[in-house]
């Protein structure tokens, strides 16, 4: 009798990890469900995680890096309004093309700064503020602007990844359209 062995690595755990998430949301990730998965008992995971934050982690920093890698290809020689609708448009796009991974974002306050989950949330930021430093807006400090600015782009975007806008999605891209225009506004010409 042969024993037959699953060739198993850190790249396939994840991959089942973020296929999980994606179908069927953050919350019903758990070692237990992930080795059902992979059909492989939960024990064998920690040869890879030593826990479940460290799978949600590495499914952040991996997410955030893609959405930075994203942004730079699109803002890239561009400034100004430009710029920041491009931003944003892409952030909004990237978010909707994730299905229910993008639910990772709400566990980023989990980790230490030290986290590259963290520290790729803040370089999605960064370069938003990189955007901002040489645009001159009409009445907002820049600081404001920014934090104003992520927080109506993403909360307009996980509201409806989770169904809270109408389910007619031109509406919601002119909804959308409409809360840029607002900030954009903002800027002088």
């Amino acid at each position: 009798m042969t024993t037959k062995h699953r060739i198993l690595n850190r790249e396939i755990v994840l991959d089942a990890a973020r296929t999980m998430v994606a179908q069927d949301g953050i919350r019903d990730l758990t070692f237990q469900t992930l080795a059902k998965e992979l059909n492989i008992c939960s024990q064998s995971l920690y040869n890879y995680f030593p826990n479940l934050p460290a799978v949600i982690e590495a499914l952040g920093t991996e997410f955030m890096h893609n959405l930075y890698q994203e942004l730079i290809e699109n803002v890239s020689g561009i400034s100004g309004k430009e710029a920041i609708r491009a931003f944003a448009e892409v952030a909004h796009r990237y978010f909707e093309r994730q299905q229910s991974l993008d639910e990772i974002i709400y566990f980023v306050h989990q980790f230490p700064e030290s986290s590259p989950f963290v520290q790729g949330t803040g370089d999605v930021i960064n370069l938003l503020k990189r955007l901002i430093v040489h645009t001159e807006l009409k009445q907002m400090a820049k600081e404001s602007f920014v934090q104003d600015f992520i927080s109506s782009v993403l909360g307009f975007t996980v509201l409806e990844v989770m169904g809270f806008l109408p389910d007619n999605k031109a509406s919601r891209d002119t909804s959308f359209e409409s809360l840029l225009d607002m900030y954009l506004n903002e800027i002088k010409e």
